[in-house]
This record gives C-alpha cells, structure tokens and sequence, in this order.
C-alpha cells in the first residue's frame, strides 16, 4: 500500500494543488489529509476552492483545530471547543472575535461537509490518522512544546498512548506542526510507535510524506512540492463546481475580508501578525 500524506495548507488551494499534484506522481493508493483544512478566521484562498479539490480528489480527510472553529461556532458544541483553546498554555489572540464572520465565508454545502469528515480514523490495519495528539488536535506530545503543550499533563499523554494501544495502532499519521517529520515513541504496552507528520512548509514549497508498506513495517521518505507563484489554473473550477452560493464561492477573484479590522472597525494588528491567526 502507498499513502501520500499532507496537512495544515491552511486554505492555501495553489499549496495543496502544488502537493496533491507531486503526490499523484508516486502512484498512492490513497491520500491523507491530516487536518487544518481551512485557516481560521479567514483563509488566503476561497474555501470553496479548497473544499472542492480535496472532494474531487477523494482525498481521506480529517478537521484541525482551525477547522473546528468554524465548523463548531454558533452548535452546541462551541463551548467545549472554546474550553480546549482556552485551556491552552499560550493566550488565545483577537482573532478568535472573527470566527463568526470566518465562518459566514464558507457556504451550507461545505460547511455541512466539514461536519460530516471523522474527527480521527484507523486507515488501515495499525495506522491511526490525527491531527495534533490522539484525542486533541490543540496540542502535540510528539513532542510536547514548552510554550504550546506547557497544559498537557502526564495523564493526557498517557491516555492517548492507551487510546492507540487499545486501537493496535503502532504507525501515526499526523500534523499540526511541520516537525520533527518523524518522531518514535513507546506505546502503554512497551510496544514501538512511530509518528509520521508531512514536513516543513513555507510561502515556497509544501513537504508532503510518502508511506509504502503494510503489516507493521513502512519505508517513509519525505519531499517537497514547489508552490506556484501564479495564480492557481484549477481553483476557479473547482469553486465553480462546488459553488452553491455564498461570499466566497461567487468568483474566484472576490476581494479578501480586511483581517486587519475586526467586525467592529477596530483595527487589529499587521495580516502577518500571529495574534490574527490561530496557531
């Protein structure tokens, strides 16, 4: 079996194109998509456009934290999504005023999508594909960041590694952050885990990770895809073919919402600052 893996494009659809586009040339079985779909409150790119390429290429799909923002605000289930941002170690920024107004972007349709993908799932036999942490895609163990996952306890890390050991999972697909791009860990039951994240990332090039094997034992070798520096060739179609109305789905060239305000007017910080955009 051979899986192509990537996460955290953050609604950048010209990088997941860049990615997906790289990741078909290995000839996978199946692609993986490890969370972070869409960046919260606003992504660089229309979500439409975003949701639309995972969907037509059947990519296997689970939501991030900046995925659960949106898909969570004005549910019953906002409440606990808020409580696990905020029991994180480092303070939640202005942005988190704009996930209303982040969320009116994306249209019924893709939102009802977002809702429906599992929160985490077994791939195949022994592979468990989540975002941050089993359990928790706020935070990572593997390993845990002093200014990030300073709130996970030893208790919650145990508890995911009994979570995969019960699951028969020694192989975790994952994202959150780009590094370390593997990371091996012990189960509950002394057994060998090994962590598997896509690699780094920046404003030139997107690393996605291929995995071939089966039954335990998989060869992993990491690459990069370089990111166009034109405008995407695919993305208006398949916002065209996604479009059942809404801000962003109207037309690929429709002006991004000001980030720099708030819905109030207030100005907020620089577009590049991290206090507008979640971590």
């Amino acid at each position: 079996m051979r899986i192509g893996l990537i996460s955290d494009t953050e609604g950048n659809v010209v990088a997941l194109e860049a990615a997906v586009a790289a990741m078909k040339g290995h000839a996978p079985d199946v692609l993986v998509f490890a969370g972070d779909v869409l960046e919260c409150p606003f992504s660089p790119d229309p979500p439409a456009e975003t949701i639309a390429l995972l969907r037509a290429e059947d990519i296997r799909t689970i939501p991030g934290n900046h995925d659960r923002y949106l898909m969570d605000w004005g549910t019953p289930r906002w409440p606990h999504t808020l409580w696990m941002r905020l029991r994180r170690s480092d303070p939640a920024g202005p942005w988190i005023d704009e996930v209303g107004a982040g969320q009116a972007l994306i249209t019924p349709a893709d939102l009802a999508w977002l809702r429906e993908l599992p929160e985490e799932f077994l791939l195949t036999e022994g592979v468990w594909v989540c975002h941050g942490m089993p359990g928790n895609p706020w935070n990572s163990i593997w390993p845990r960041h002093p200014t990030y996952d300073a709130n996970v306890s030893d208790a919650d890390r145990d508890a995911s590694l009994r979570m995969l050991a019960d699951l028969d999972a020694d192989l975790v697909l994952c994202g959150h952050v780009p590094d370390p791009c593997t990371y091996e860990d012990r189960l509950s039951d002394g057994r060998a885990l090994r962590v598997v994240r896509a690699g780094t990332r920046n404003k030139e090039r997107v690393g996605y990770a291929m995995l071939t094997g089966g039954d335990g034992k998989w060869d992993v070798t990491w690459h990069h895809a370089e990111i166009s520096k034109q405008a995407s060739k695919h993305s208006s179609a398949y916002a065209r073919s996604a479009n059942t109305g809404g801000s962003w789905a109207a037309s690929s060239t429709q002006t991004q919402p000001d980030v720099s305000r708030n819905h109030s007017g207030r100005r907020l910080e620089h577009p590049d600052h991290p206090q507008l955009r979640e971590g």
